[in-house]
């Protein structure tokens, strides 16, 4: 007998959270909390529950195929004469043992006898997709707008946003093109979510997030509630897994950066008619002020548009916002009926 690969705790535990968060139990503050310490301790826990859940729709779009149960069976057999597989304790009580769990054996087989699944999962033919939702939401500058989705999923679209949403019986599949939406996810672990902005697909499991895709080309993703993973449409490289309070700024062409911890509740603020900066750019909280009026701004001095802006504002009203900027001192602002100048005072 080949002797077992140390990691297979790590992909035996994965695969626990992964049913966990398939599963679609109420939100659990502590069980998330677990979940992120988990993630914490070793990078490789990260790899192994994102290979799982990659595992996990891949066995479900091989139902389609009418020979995944087979598959499954052909797995379980062999582990009987590898290794034994124990659900992890504390993890999966009561949750039942579904496609996922074999996501696990998969990956412990991987470990031990790569050649036994290999051939199994490259090059099988799969049912055609059937789509059978295709549909565009969109908003006007200065508008928002909330949508319950045919899967009962709700999207919450910002000012000057538009997404094109396509659902079939293996996949709901969102475009955001432009704009910014937060997407609160209901549990369909046969369908995975996936929303696809500026180069990258982001995968949502039991999930609320947010994807904000700029003008500039560059796509902010920010977690609420649960895991997305994120990946390069092009690269094909592997997944970035974000949780709850990370927030990553992708951009085309350029390798997954690591994720930045944040207040997601004050990165979705805009749901509520609230924009919050902590620090931000100048020249960056003018732009998301054009993105709900049309005014037009002008920097005389590069260093104004550096300067660092903190505080909480009503996006529709520019007007408080540049009377505020006037009193914070460093800047001056000359209006006309067209437009705004900014300049250092000191001038």
């Amino acid at each position: 007998m080949m002797p077992v690969d140390p990691t297979s705790d790590i992909h035996h535990d994965a695969a626990g959270w992964a049913i966990w968060l398939q599963a679609g139990a109420p939100f659990d503050p502590e069980r998330q909390a677990a979940l992120e310490a988990w993630l914490e301790v070793d990078p490789r826990h990260g790899e192994a529950l994102s290979a799982c859940l990659d595992l996990d729709a891949a066995l479900e779009q091989m139902r389609f195929g009418g020979w995944a149960e087979d598959l499954i069976a052909e797995v379980e057999a062999e582990l009987d004469h590898v290794a034994p597989a124990p659900r992890p304790a504390g993890i999966v009580a009561g949750l039942g043992w579904r496609p996922l769990a074999l996501a696990a054996s998969i990956l412990l087989l991987l470990a031990v006898t790569p050649f036994l699944v290999g051939p199994l999962l490259v090059g099988t033919p799969t049912a055609p997709v059937e789509q059978v939702v295709a549909e565009a939401f969109s908003t006007e500058r200065g508008e928002m707008q909330t949508r319950v989705l045919a899967d009962g999923s709700t999207v919450t679209l910002n000012t000057g946003s538009r997404i094109e949403v396509s659902f079939s019986d293996r996949e709901r599949r969102i475009v955001l093109p432009r704009g910014e939406a937060l997407f609160e996810v209901s549990h369909d672990p046969s369908r995975p979510f996936i929303v696809a902005a500026g180069g990258y697909e982001v995968r949502a499991v039991g999930t609320a997030f947010n994807v904000y895709t700029r003008a500039d080309g560059r796509t902010m993703v920010t977690v609420v509630e649960g895991i997305v993973q994120a990946r390069d449409t092009v690269a094909q490289a592997n997944p970035a897994l974000l949780h709850a309070g990370d927030q990553v700024e992708l951009a085309p062409g350029t390798p997954l950066p690591t994720p930045q911890r944040v207040d997601a509740d004050l990165a979705v603020a805009w749901r509520s008619g609230r924009l919050v900066f902590d620090g931000r750019r100048l020249a960056d909280v003018v732009d998301e002020f054009r993105r709900y009026g049309d005014i037009a701004v002008e920097f005389a001095d590069p260093d104004v548009a550096e300067i660092a802006v903190s505080g909480v504002f009503d996006p529709r009203d520019s007007d408080a916002f540049f009377a505020a900027l006037d009193r914070m001192g460093p800047v001056g602002i000359d209006r006309d009926v067209d437009r705004i100048r900014l300049y250092s005072s000191n001038e």
